[in-house]
């Protein structure tokens, strides 16, 4: 095995290890329940550009990456009228489906944080760039199970819930003092109709789109691939 690749199994492990050390010196001087929330948030997200910046990934790759990363990003813009109806989560699952967990994570803390710059940045950026950046994840990690379109329309139904109670943790630690288990569920039920109109947008958009998305980026990302023969 090449140094580089013990050393790129190695980075993760050691940043755990730092999160673990920061996590408990920030407890041990009572650094408040909503800045260790926070903290977090930030050190996921750090985390996996890490990993990004430290993937060999060629330039074809990372042009279909930049392009769904732009696509779900604007998608969102003409659909922000309509309450809960989020696009990019499709795009996002997409995406983490056909490239891979790294690789969705980085199209959907882009997406977020692109569609921002014309609806408005915020405290909550962040909590969108972490949720779409995980539900691209999550789908990476289904790649190796291959699933159907009914369970894929499935789990990106889940996942309009999913991302709804991430963002509600951005009202409550943001907002609610003191933070309660009382408190979080009064967010998640406040946000409950919106993201059924999101989950059911993207069971809607998976039934109709997810096989033609997915055969059009596994045969963009499979036609250019060259292997060396020695």
């Amino acid at each position: 095995m090449l140094d580089g690749d013990i050393m790129f199994r190695k980075i993760p492990i050691l940043l755990i290890f730092m999160f673990i050390i920061i996590t408990v010196l920030l407890t041990n001087y009572r650094v408040g329940i909503d800045k260790l929330i926070t903290f977090s948030a930030v050190f996921i997200i750090i985390f996996f550009l890490l990993l990004f910046e430290l993937k060999q990934t060629n330039v074809r790759k990372m042009a279909i990456i930049s392009t769904l990363a732009t696509l779900g990003g604007m998608l969102r813009i003409p659909f922000a009228i309509i309450p809960g109806l989020q696009p990019t989560t499709f795009i996002i699952s997409v995406s983490g489906y056909t490239l891979g967990p790294t690789e969705g994570f980085i199209v959907g803390s882009i997406a977020a944080f692109i569609s921002n710059f014309f609806l408005g940045h915020g405290p909550w950026t962040l909590w969108q760039m972490l949720g779409w950046g995980l539900c691209g994840l999550f789908f990476g990690w289904m790649k190796k199970i291959k699933l159907n379109r009914y369970f894929f329309a499935l789990f990106c139904g889940l996942w309009g819930y999913i991302y709804g109670i991430i963002l509600d943790m951005w009202y409550v630690v943001g907002f609610i003092k003191p933070i309660s288990f009382y408190a979080i569920i009064l967010g998640i039920i406040g946000s409950f109709p919106f993201d059924t109109m999101h989950a059911a947008g993207n069971v809607l958009l998976s039934l109709t789109f997810a096989d033609k998305f997915i055969n059009i980026i596994n045969r963009f990302t499979t036609r250019f691939e060259v292997e060396y023969l020695d």
